[in-house]
């Protein structure tokens, strides 16, 4: 059977898990986009906040193997994800900017 601790710590876990994954990627953007170091250091607390939720999470018997899995690939790609479309949007903008200059002349 199963407890109902065990439902309340999934739900728990599952809540923290995206807020803090919303606000990973914020304040990782945010932080870049204004050069403010205190709100890109600060957005790894929240990383954290997500790797201790998908841990909680995997642990817990409710979920098969099949879906300890997918969360374990989501987490660690979700954490990926802020800095690689950084640096897309970097590049774009980048590309942008030359050849903008390129057309002036």
């Amino acid at each position: 059977m199963i407890s109902p601790y065990e439902v309340m710590v999934l739900l728990g876990a599952g809540f923290f898990y995206v807020l803090g994954a919303g606000l990973y990627a914020f304040l990782y953007a945010y932080g870049r986009l204004r050069g403010k170091r205190g709100y890109f250091y600060s957005s790894f607390f929240f990383a954290g906040l997500v790797i201790l939720c998908a841990y909680l999470m995997v642990r817990s018997p409710l979920f098969s193997g099949f879906w300890k899995a997918l969360l374990s690939f989501a987490t660690f790609a979700y954490l990926l994800i802020p800095k690689g479309m950084w640096w897309v949007m970097e590049r774009v903008h980048k590309l942008e900017e030359e050849e903008r200059k390129r057309s002036k002349f």
